[in-house]
């Protein structure tokens, strides 16, 4: 069974017929000083886990948070599978949950909309936001330089605009002509027209059906968005159980499963954005 549902599976299951029970599992001084929870969630102290686990249903669904998804969820997943319960924990916890749902209450996913997105590319324009957030919160900017969390948060949204106009390589640059027409910053319809190919050189890009230009990076943000889109793939895939999991995992994800990074040059790509993030990550 898997052991963690991410913010937007849990969306989806509140929206659902047959919500699960959701338990906030904060210690105590942390609910006290943190934010409200999720809303209908009941609170169990984890620290007197053996007094209430025996009350929670065997064979009903429990989804269960602390305050980032650590070791605090884990334990009382454990200890709640063991007795037959069906219980997963957030992913990321409650920060990652209070950061998707203001990524969903943003005024680009109206836009999206607006444009005629539809709402599964909506839900994954999220995610990629979301997921590359997470990306940028892994770097230490003293070794990757200062991130613009605000462009990563707009490129990842934006970054599949195009798709109303097109399907092919070429999205990323219908996208960012679209979004150039109402007004969206340079910045990011670069993010969007780079993330296609993971950055493809000048010398590959009319192979993959792009205008005669570079693609190239040239700003960390880029990077981090389109490498995001990229985790976005493997975990609808259900070829990771977690974004760390899909991080960690990408090279031998990709080896297996090379049609998800189209050529072996891009690819490459991918995998050498992945040991620059691993070489700029905190600690």
């Amino acid at each position: 069974m898997e052991k963690t549902l991410t913010p937007e599976q849990l969306r989806q299951k509140l929206a659902g017929g047959t919500p699960p029970l959701i338990l906030d599992v904060r210690r105590a001084e942390d609910k006290a000083a943190g934010p409200e929870g999720i809303a209908g969630s009941q609170w169990r102290d984890p620290a007197k886990l053996s007094e209430w686990a025996e009350q929670i249903p065997v064979g009903g669904e429990v989804a269960l948070f602390c305050v980032r998804g650590g070791a605090v969820s884990k334990s009382v997943q454990e200890t709640l599978e063991a007795r037959g319960v069906t219980a997963r924990y957030i992913e990321g916890g409650l920060t990652a949950w209070d950061a998707e749902q203001a990524l969903w209450n943003d005024p680009d996913v109206e836009f999206l909309r607006g444009l005629g997105v539809s709402e599964p590319g909506v839900q994954h324009c999220v995610r990629v936001a979301s997921l590359a957030l997470w990306v940028a919160g892994q770097l230490d900017p003293a070794k990757s330089g200062p991130v613009d969390l605000d462009l990563v948060r707009r490129g990842g949204l934006l970054h599949d605009a195009g798709k109303v106009n097109d399907l092919t390589n070429l999205h990323g640059v219908a996208g960012a002509e679209l979004c150039r027409t109402m007004g969206v910053p340079e910045p990011v319809l670069a993010v969007i027209e780079k993330h296609v190919r993971h950055g493809a050189p000048l010398d590959q890009a009319v192979g993959y059906g792009l205008p005669e230009r570079d693609f190239s990076f040239t700003r960390v943000e880029e990077r981090i968005v389109s490498y995001a889109d990229k985790l976005a793939d493997v975990l609808a895939a259900n070829l990771a159980a977690t974004t760390a999991e899909a991080h960690a995992s990408l090279p031998k994800i990709l080896e297996d499963r090379p049609g998800l990074a189209k050529d072996e040059a891009t690819q490459g790509r991918y995998l050498a954005s992945r040991e620059l993030f691993l070489s700029w990550a905190k600690g």
